[in-house]
Order: C-alpha cells, then sequence, then structure tokens
C-alpha cells in the first residue's frame, strides 16, 4: 500500500493526532481498519494491518541466537500498537511513543512507499536540513538517483 503526501497537524494534549484524510480513504477502499505504529529511529512507522502481519511473520524467523537482530525486534515489536481512526479521524499515540518521537505537539505525518512516519516538525526540520546539506549535494547520491531515472 503506498502513501503519498505529507500533512502538518498539532497532537492534542491527549496524545491524539488526525490521519491525513488519503491515508484513511487508502485503508478503507483495502478493507482495512486498523493500521500498527511503532517507533523507528527519530520517528514512528505506521503500517497497514496487512503489511505488518507479513512483518511480524518475517521477524518470526530471526534466530533467537541472533543477538542485534533480537534487540532490534524487541526495539520494533515491542513499541508496536494498533491504531484505529476514530469518528474525527484521530488516533491517539501512546504516551511511550510520543515520547520516543519527540511528539510534543506539531507533527509532520509523511506518506511513504509502504507506510507512512510522525514526525515531530522540529526532528522533520533537522531531518531536511542535513539531507540537504550533506545528501543532495553528495555526487555518488546524485549518480544513484539518475541510474533510478528519476
Amino acid at each position: 500500500m503506498i502513501f503519498r503526501g505529507r500533512f502538518e497537524y498539532t497532537i492534542d494534549p491527549k496524545g491524539r493526532v488526525n490521519i491525513p484524510a488519503p491515508f484513511r480513504d487508502r485503508l478503507q477502499e483495502s478493507g482495512q481498519e486498523s493500521f500498527f505504529i511503532t517507533n523507528f529511529p527519530d520517528c514512528l512507522y505506521a503500517f497497514a494491518a496487512d503489511d505488518w502481519a507479513r512483518i511480524e511473520e518475517k521477524l518470526s524467523l530471526v534466530s533467537s541466537t541472533d543477538r542485534q537482530k533480537n534487540a532490534f525486534v524487541r526495539f520494533f515489536l515491542g513499541g508496536a500498537v494498533e491504531a484505529i481512526p476514530d469518528k474525527q479521524g484521530r488516533i491517539l499515540i501512546p504516551p511511550t511513543l510520543r515520547t520516543y518521537a519527540a511528539l510534543e505537539k506539531d507533527v509532520v505525518i509523511l506518506g511513504m512507499p509502504n507506510r507512512f512516519e510522525i514526525w515531530s516538525l522540529a526532528r522533520w526540520q533537522q531531518e531536511m536540513g542535513r539531507f540537504e546539506k550533506e545528501v543532495l549535494t553528495d555526487p555518488e547520491f546524485a549518480r544513484e538517483i539518475s541510474a533510478l531515472g528519476i
């Protein structure tokens, strides 16, 4: 499932935030009401329920003897919560995830090819500043993007 666009919202004092209508529409069109939110470095990732089930299945194959991968599974699955938008299109982000992603007031919800991301506006601006300064000016990156036909 592909999510597109960038949206800015305010998270309310209870931890509720609007999910963009186009994202809710995509979920409904696919017959899914819910999605799963989890921590990822600097932001939260949100996956449609069907995609999340596939991720859990793949992560269940991680060997219990691989300490590094198991640490990631604990981090990724341990932080996951199911979210179902209310009638106003809002979800409640639990305090642990809000704290992890530094979601205090202004947030950015960003569409990606297989998920959407929820960022604090401040962290998003820092990430974009770093990207513009370090990545966009990298000739190797320009070659890689050009090879994609973009």
